[in-house]
């Protein structure tokens, strides 16, 4: 007994012989009678089935690194679902060669609009490759939903296409018009994403100019499409306000208590692809036109519970749990809260108890191992590698899982003691260096990255390409000279992955010439060792506009 939804009908139905029945043994069955919250059933690992035809199949991975949907059908449990889009899903499945395991993106109503499953518009299989593997994601998400902030719901799914198992993936909800009607009760409302850093994405405003912000926020319906204006404003509100009654801004503009719970649980996380990180990314905004208060979403949340992440991101020396302001680029909204006593003082109000309740590590680790229980069995016979893409050393996943534990009970202590104890404000981590740390330069290895050039420049933004030529990597270091460092190149941005061949320098000042030279960096025993470096660019940025 099959339930089939169409390429034309979004009703659930039961095909018996040639005729479409309702009736069920003793009841009768409503589509109603199935919804999402068993799709995202915590404790149970779904099987999905995806149907793609081989020429499909050569389509989408030829069409590398565009992202390129194709036909297929997917069957879970007793529904199967005809003519869906499915494509590969992240940066992090884009290169035509990668060995590792790909992510998904499976889009039901692409080739038919009003197609849905259980209410659903999209369902998203990540990797779980990178820093917090298959395990930050959904006690991030978890702690967020369980303080009424939302989240995505998370849990585990085998998948298997055209019958050969795939492995183990996050099946991590979508934020886009389904997740909206589900948390506000509409589809309506502004919906934008960051997915790569760009001109605001740190919540800088930079002028007028909307073409400026479509570089970073991506309209994700469309409400968003033609109100750039509208996400301009709240932008320049958030950093440019008077500071007298910069509280009420926020209050006025922005769900303030669940960003300020949301910022804590990245610190304590160590979630540094957010707005916390070094390249603010990774997040929706949301405008409930009911309010007209804006949500800020973090998203793609795989990357938490590591330290020293790419040898450069201090996370337990060097993000002070008192003090919300990391690192990276400026981020005046976080720069606004620790400068005014009164938010301040509601920010650490709001993340103290939040640490107890949810970060103390008998309560992680014990969520590590429940996790890791659920899928055990299934990670044995996942046909890629058991270690992390970022992590080369890992020694298989209870390994990984030692190392998440480990951080999660050092990040407590040290949290505890700085709320505690705040201290003044302390240096951003930029200027920090932790004892005996030693970072990343380049070296004489003849694999290094080559033919940097400049994409595009700005009045306060560069953005630069170049070839990667090197296997088995951690990632690239872009380093940047200036006057101000008298020439001297600094390591600037860091882009964790082996398929990252583009940076976005949105530190820069107008009217300004800058150098840049990347490098590759690979783990050793001695720690983080880099390639030869690249040629160098120079550039000029743009003098602000009248």
């Amino acid at each position: 007994m099959k339930y089939i939804i169409g390429a034309n009908s979004s009703l659930i139905t039961k095909k018996l012989g040639c005729f479409i029945l309702f009736i069920y043994c003793e009841h009768v069955v409503f589509a109603t009678d199935l919804n999402s919250d068993i799709f995202y059933e915590r404790d149970r690992v779904q099987e999905i089935h995806l149907t793609i035809n081989e020429l499909n199949l050569k389509s989408m991975k030829d069409s590398l690194p565009i992202r390129k949907y194709v036909p297929a059908n997917l069957r879970w449990r007793d529904i199967q679902l005809e003519n869906i889009g499915v494509r590969f899903k992240g940066d992090s499945s884009s290169l035509p060669n990668q060995k590792h395991k790909r992510g998904y993106l499976i889009k039901v109503c692409e080739f038919n609009k009003s197609t849905r499953f259980l209410k659903l518009r999209r369902i998203a299989l990540d990797n779980g490759i990178q820093f917090g593997s298959l395990f930050s994601e959904p006690i991030v998400t978890d702690i967020l939903r369980d303080m009424e902030v939302p989240s995505s719901r998370y849990n585990y799914a085998k998948l298997f296409i055209n019958g050969d198992y795939q492995g183990i993936y996050g099946n991590v909800e979508r934020i886009d018009e389904s997740f909206i009607e589900r948390h506000f009760g509409s589809s309506r409302g502004l919906l934008f994403k960051v997915h790569k850093p760009g001109p605001g994405a740190n919540f800088s405003y930079v002028g007028d100019d909307i073409t400026q912000y479509k570089k970073a926020f991506e309209p994700k319906n469309k409400d968003a499409e033609n109100s750039f204006n509208e996400l301009v404003d709240f932008i320049k509100k958030i950093d440019k306000s008077n500071k007298s009654n910069y509280e009420q801004t926020l209050n006025n503009n922005l769900m303030l208590d669940n960003f300020l719970k949301t910022t804590a649980v990245m610190l304590f996380a160590g979630c540094f692809d957010q707005l916390t990180g070094w390249n603010p990314h990774n997040y929706y905004l949301y405008q409930n036109p009911k309010t007209d208060r804006w949500s800020y979403i973090p998203w793609d949340l795989d990357v938490g519970f590591a330290d020293h992440a790419f040898g450069t991101i201090p996370v337990i020396d060097g993000w002070h749990a008192a003090w919300p302001i990391p690192g990276g680029p400026p981020k005046p909204i976080l720069e606004n809260i620790v400068t005014n006593p009164k938010l301040l003082k509601k920010y650490r109000e709001t993340a103290s108890p939040l640490l107890e309740k949810y970060f103390k590590p008998e309560k992680l680790h014990q969520r590590f191992n429940t996790l890791y229980t659920i899928i055990k069995h299934d990670l044995q016979k996942d046909p890629f590698p058991k270690r992390r893409v970022t992590n080369p050393d890992d020694k298989g996943y209870e390994d990984i899982l030692e190392k998440l534990k480990q951080f999660s009970t050092k990040r407590y202590k040290l949290a505890r003691n700085q709320l505690k104890h705040p201290g003044q404000r302390p240096k951003s981590h930029s200027e920090h260096q932790p004892e005996n740390h030693q970072n990343p330069t380049p070296g004489n290895s003849p694999n290094g990255p080559t033919k940097l050039r400049v994409i595009s420049v700005t009045n306060n933004t560069v953005k630069l390409q170049w070839k990667d030529n090197a296997k088995k990597e951690n990632g690239h270091i872009l380093q940047r000279a200036s006057l101000k460092t008298k020439w001297e190149f600094r390591n600037h941005i860091p882009r964790p992955g082996r398929n990252e061949t583009q940076a976005v320098d949105d530190r820069a000042a107008p009217a300004r010439k800058y150098r840049y030279r990347v490098y590759a960096v690979f783990q050793s025993k001695q720690g983080m060792i880099g390639s030869k470096p690249s040629g160098i660019v120079e550039v000029t940025t743009q003098t602000n506009a009248n």
